[in-house]
């Protein structure tokens, strides 16, 4: 690992340069003449020309330099002239000492120390500044403290210092903003953290520093993406991670696939985090505007507040759930995981591949170009160009009848993610969107001045949705009950063909000394021992890694249980005890204890069927937790604030789950160790709980959720099957109150209608092997994005009839023949995607922190 190399005369002479501008600066508001300015005046002046033209001043020298500081201080106090130029001259001879002490030994310790003493002296400055020592200075001088402490006598931190670094970021956000005292000091607090750890860190491969940086950028992309696609079209589709992890690292280096496995595990984990609890933020908001949590224009809502919940629900969920499924990874392993083969492949072939990369460069270059250019002018033109043809209202009036919800999105994000979902997908969310706007021709009357959030609103539409719905989960179980009922013979040709399809990835694993052998095979007899239960706690703590060692790598099921027991107990303290967030102007926001007791156990049963799902078919089923909403509202009584915020947070914890388990493959596949894979994701579950959450916040604050931009069809859904039970607790069916003149029986039967054709419907899908969820989506999203998604599918539709080839006609259906052309398409594909992604996260943080 090269040493950092620090240009101390630059670093210094920006320093007192600043130092000058700031005395300018107090001279111009007529302190000209003050004592305090003059004598800061002569030692900045004096410091810098020291800097810039002397050579660093010997150890009697710094020695004399020192005792004049230390005698300045309490002097200027004692004569009445202490001021913020006072801790401006003490700040600059003590940047200089820490800059020039020990720099020949080590520089990175020398410019730390530079940056933590400006980090003391400038809560010093603030002190004097606003009168007091306020709970953010505090804050930021002891943090600021203890960085300059372990950065001049201290050794790189090892992995038990960077983990209680990492606490300490996530203490200080969670009390600063629980406090109330979040302000630029704590976030240049939290920043030293990170840069302590990014600079002092010596990682081994190839958990290394480029491949950190490189995950933690990609992952902010993929991060928005998953966002923006889940509260967009509600399907989501994380492609090109891989691509952009190979362009950044051949930017600083030569490619290694261990590395970008690194990096797609950060990216990747943290954009599964996030999603997982993003059900619950939309859902609020569409159904519960009295909530001040998610509705800006509400008397008592709080910005702070609401970053603070959506950190504290993603946060707690994250953390207890990556370790949830560990220790049954080992049942996984062998299955096929279809999603994570193409993945693992391109990593290791793409390092070579110059052409690969010049094609996804192409791609995301150019969308974001043309993202860039329509969202420039829709600022200039003050008006939305996110559809055609009710972009071209201005220049053809007739075109202002159409919503801009019907048409055809502008979006080439969503025409990309069309040629990843398929034809035949496409096609079938195109026609939900058809029956959405049969519904506004008929029933609305085409009326165009309707928004999307009201037609979205339409009983018809939510009782169709929620029929196929039905559809979807009855055919899960079905499926599974299919499963379980294999012939022997079949069971042997399964386990056959899975023995075949097993890569030829050789681990070679370390056997068991002899004298260890006693000592298992008695923990094997008493396996569920409490002698066995506290040997294994001892050697856990005595020695984390030794202990992993002798036991492969595998962590005893126990600890899956003490991390759902940990979840229960810190959501039971903040939801049942605390309760710091509000649901109405009145009522907290309060989760029985008892929906924790008896809910958390199903998020471990939930997690592993849906893993199963994944690894098997590469598709997403599991519908346990969202179960968990009938008897919590039917027999607890929960409120819809309540339930969505605990579903959320049980989605979060299954997602956290199963990224661990999908990179654990990945990097058997990659050759990088299920140690290393758990660190990135580690790190990526950080990085969703921040930055994602910050990311979530930013939307909302922008656009908001339930229109035309993000109208959220998942949280949709739910929001409407929630309200469904309420209504059956409370005798009577959402939708009713739609129908003032009709007799609520009448009314009754002709959503029933609506909702049984939606599951016929989604029988008929399901019997032809399609999809009937996309089905669901087509219906909730606007059909402009369907249309835009369909045009993608074309793409791919054309693109798999030039790869079928006549001689291979008579192959079977399931086997597909790609050329190097598909692959081509894709990449740039995966371009385009990412660039609209990395475009408008650009656009939407400067639309918060600079144009707003």
């Amino acid at each position: 690992m090269p040493v950092i190399k620090i240009d101390r005369t630059t670093f210094l002479g920006a320093t007192y340069a600043v130092g000058l501008i700031l005395v300018a600066l107090a001279m111009i508001s007529g302190r000209y003449a003050h004592p305090d300015v003059i004598i800061t005046l002569v030692v900045e002046t004096g410091l810098l020309y020291i800097s810039l033209f002397r050579a660093p001043l010997n150890k009697r020298q710094i020695g004399i330099m020192v005792i004049l500081a230390s005698a300045y201080y309490p002097l200027s106090v004692l004569l009445g002239i202490f001021s913020d130029m006072v801790i401006v001259t003490v700040g600059g001879v003590a940047i200089y000492v820490a800059m020039t002490v020990r720099v020949e030994l080590h520089p990175t310790k020398a410019l730390l120390g530079g940056l933590y003493s400006a980090g003391v002296f400038f809560a010093l400055y603030l002190t004097v500044q606003r009168g007091g020592l306020y709970s953010d200075i505090l804050l930021g001088l002891v943090i600021h403290i203890l960085l300059l402490y372990m950065a001049l006598s201290k050794r790189p931190p090892d992995k038990k210092e960077l983990g209680a670094i990492s606490m300490l970021i996530m203490i200080c956000i969670s009390l600063s903003l629980f406090f109330r005292f979040f302000s630029l000091v704590v976030i240049w607090a939290i920043l030293s953290c990170v840069l302590y750890g990014i600079i002092r860190v010596e990682p081994k491969f190839p958990l290394t520093k480029r491949a950190i940086g490189t995950g933690l950028i990609v992952g902010v992309v993929m991060t928005f993406m998953g966002i923006y696609l889940a509260l967009k079209i509600g399907v989501v589709f994380l492609v090109g991670a891989e691509m952009l992890g190979a362009i950044f690292l051949t930017m600083y280096g030569l490619y290694t696939g261990e590395e970008n496995t690194i990096a797609v595990t950060i990216a990747n984990s943290s954009s599964m985090v996030t999603l997982g609890v993003l059900l619950t933020y939309p859902a609020i908001a569409i159904f519960r505007p009295d909530n001040p949590l998610f509705n800006i224009n509400h008397a008592h809502y709080d910005p702070t507040t609401t970053l603070f919940f959506i950190i504290i629900t993603t946060g707690i969920s994250a953390i207890f759930g990556i370790i949830l499924l560990a220790p049954f990874r080992n049942r996984f392993e062998e299955d096929p995981w279809p999603q994570v083969q193409p993945q693992a492949e391109c990593i290791n072939s793409i390092g070579g591949d110059a052409e690969a990369r010049r094609n996804v460069g192409t791609g995301l270059v150019a969308s974001a170009a043309y993202v860039g250019t329509i969202k420039a002018t829709e600022s200039v033109a003050g008006r939305t160009l996110s559809t055609v043809p009710n972009a071209l209202a201005p220049v053809i009036p007739a075109a202002a009848a159409i919503p801009d919800w019907i048409g055809i999105s502008n979006s080439p994000l969503i025409a990309g993610i069309g040629f990843f979902v398929g034809w035949k997908r496409a096609l079938i969310m195109v026609m939900g969107s058809a029956l959405s706007i049969l519904i506004w021709i008929f029933i609305e009357g085409a009326d165009g001045t309707i928004l999307y959030g009201i037609h979205l609103k339409r009983p018809e539409i939510l009782y169709v949705a929620l029929g196929v719905f039905v559809t979807v989960i009855l055919g899960d179980i079905l499926s599974g009950r299919g499963e379980r009922n294999l012939t022997p013979e079949e069971v042997q040709d399964r386990i056959r063909s899975k023995r075949e399809d097993v890569d030829s990835t050789v681990i070679i694993e370390h056997p068991h000394k002899t004298e260890e052998l006693p000592r298992i095979l008695r923990v094997r007899e008493e396996l569920f021992s409490v002698e066995t239960f506290k040997e294994e706690i001892r050697e856990i703590v005595e020695d984390p890694r030794g202990y992993l060692r002798s036991r492969r790598g595998q962590i005893p099921p126990w600890i899956a249980f003490v991390s759902m027991g940990l979840f229960m107990i810190v959501g039971i303290i903040v939801f049942w005890f605390i309760k710091p967030f509000m649901q109405s102007e009145t009522a907290p926001l309060e989760i029985h204890w008892l929906l924790f007791i008896f809910g958390t156990p199903l998020a471990l049963v939930s997690a592993y069927f849906t893993a199963r799902a994944i690894s098997e078919t590469g598709m997403l089923a599991g519908y346990i937790s969202d179960i968990i909403a009938i008897p919590a509202i039917i027999f607890f009584r929960v409120t819809f604030s309540a339930i969505t915020t605990f579903i959320g947070m049980l989605g979060a914890v299954q997602d956290a789950a199963i990224a661990l388990l999908v990179h654990i493959k990945l990097g058997r596949l990659t050759g990088v160790r299920a140690r290393d894979i758990t660190k990135g994701v580690f790190i990526g579950c950080v990085l969703g709980t921040s930055i994602g959450s910050i990311i979530t916040f930013e939307i909302f604050s922008t656009y908001g959720f339930g229109g035309i931009d993000f109208p959220s069809p998942a949280a949709q859904l739910f929001g409407f099957l929630v309200l469904s039970l309420e209504g059956i607790g409370d005798m009577q069916l959402p939708g009713l109150d739609k129908f003032p003149d009709i007799h609520p029986l009448l009314a009754f039967l002709y959503l029933l209608v609506w909702a049984i054709g939606g599951f016929l419907a989604g029988r008929e899908l399901n019997k032809r092997d399609l999809s009937p969820i996309s089905l669901v989506v087509g219906v909730l999203i606007p059909p402009a994005t369907s249309v835009a998604i369909l045009l993608g599918g074309y793409i791919s539709y054309r693109m798999k009839q030039q790869e079928r080839p006549v001689h291979l006609s008579d192959l079977p259906q399931q086997i597909e023949v790609c050329d190097v052309g598909g692959n081509k398409v894709n990449r740039i594909l995966s371009g385009v995607i990412a660039g609209e992604a990395v475009m408008t996260v650009i656009w939407v943080l400067l639309s918060a922190f600079i144009f707003i």
